[in-house]
């Protein structure tokens, strides 16, 4: 009678182990923002939603009314922040600290055209300009997606089938 239970128990045990991304991981700090600056191209089909520059120039509507913004009208800090994004290898930068943010241009989790999505005219092209907040997970939540879960859900499987191996061997003749 205990062989039917303990085949039982392990394929639970085993089963509840194998569900661990359904309760973990477990939030285990606050989230760690980064704040990530993006320059690139304003092109067909935009994320910005907009026409490209040059279907903009054609029908003769202004700039202003596009949502776009001159390049000399941002404040200093923005201009610095544009250029080192638009010179940078990847085509953007990232800070880690709030207080070396831009104080001018607002860092959305979800930007949209005018808060965290800035369409600026530089030179004769039209520029993506993308400020938002990303917050990453803290070090431990990692940790366990990357150790605790798979090792549990190996486990799990382990279990489940030293549970059924338990199990059958009672039925199929074994002692």
């Amino acid at each position: 009678m205990r062989t039917p239970l303990a085949a039982a128990a392990l394929v639970a045990l085993g089963l509840l182990l194998m569900a661990n991304p359904l309760y973990l991981p477990v939030s285990v700090g606050e989230p760690d923002p980064a704040y990530t600056h993006t320059v690139r191209p304003v092109g067909e089909g935009s994320a910005a939603g907009i026409e490209s520059p040059a279907a903009g120039r054609a029908n003769g509507s202004a700039e202003a009314s596009n949502g776009v913004v001159a390049y000399a009208d941002l404040a200093p800090e923005a201009r610095a922040a544009f250029d080192r994004a638009r010179d940078a290898p990847e085509g953007g930068f990232g800070v880690e600290r709030p207080d070396e943010r831009v104080d001018s241009l607002s860092y959305p989790t979800e930007p949209t055209l005018g808060d965290g999505l800035l369409i600026v005219a530089y030179d004769g092209e039209r520029y993506e300009f993308w400020t938002r907040t990303v917050e990453r997970e803290p070090v431990g939540v990692v940790a366990q997606r990357v150790l605790l879960q798979p090792a549990a859900f190996l486990v799990g499987f382990v279990g489940v089938v030293a549970g059924a191996a338990l199990g059958l061997r009672k039925r199929l003749g074994g002692s």
